[in-house]
């Protein structure tokens, strides 16, 4: 498991991309393992995220600045597949 160390902030990011990659984080608490609370929350988060001009590049720029492995990052691949497409990537 990998949570942002608490004394770490989102630099360069607006209030609203932080709220988002906080819960983000929250969320990764499994590595963002498909779940039903996966599925039902990260489809909209990412979408919520795209809205506030957060791409998954810069997501995952910062999910790995804190920690998370290249596995957990390619779930968020995964999600986002899931997201735009209708199906979870592979």
């Amino acid at each position: 498991m990998v949570r942002k160390p608490k004394n770490v902030a989102w630099v360069g990011f607006t209030p609203e991309q932080v709220e988002l990659l906080d819960f983000l984080d929250f969320v990764g608490n499994n590595a963002w393992d498909r779940n039903g609370q996966t599925d039902e929350l990260m489809p909209k988060l990412l979408a919520d995220c795209a809205e506030a001009a957060l791409s998954l590049a810069r997501i995952k720029q910062a999910m790995e600045s804190v920690g998370y492995s290249r596995q957990a990052l390619h779930q968020l691949d995964r999600w986002e597949s899931k997201r735009t497409t209708g199906r979870f990537g592979g």
